[in-house]
């Protein structure tokens, strides 16, 4: 079941619950003119959680700018106080490389694949 979805010609950006997980996917390029769209999907995820895992899922993402990953660590420290985790899954591609450049592998929660973020231990 979608619970939201929003797109611009660079973007798509739906919101799911999964296996106990609200899950945002993110498809195409996160950068400055569109980073409200995940944004505004990432807070609603956050605020349907409660406790469970928020997984973002960037498999479709082929650009991931800067603003994106402090978005992912401003919700990373968010989800620290609330208590509900943050998993990120970004395989072996563009938003990986990125997030290991800006040594966010070491803050935040990654996954190489959905179903090893659905499956991970709270």
């Amino acid at each position: 079941m979608t619970d939201g979805e929003h797109r611009d010609e660079q973007l798509r950006v739906r919101r799911e619950h999964r296996d106990g997980a609200v899950v945002v996917e993110v498809r195409g390029e996160v950068d400055g003119t569109n980073i409200t769209l995940v944004r505004d999907e990432l807070t609603a995820a956050f605020r349907e959680a409660g406790s469970g895992p928020v997984v973002i899922d960037l498999t479709g993402v082929g650009f991931f700018a800067s603003i994106g990953m402090a978005l992912l660590v401003e919700h990373q420290r968010l989800g620290e106080v609330r208590g509900t985790p943050l998993r990120v899954v970004a395989p072996a591609r563009s938003p990986l490389r990125a997030l290991r450049a800006a040594r966010l592998d070491q803050v935040l929660d990654l996954y190489p694949d959905l179903t090893a973020a659905l499956g991970a231990p709270s």
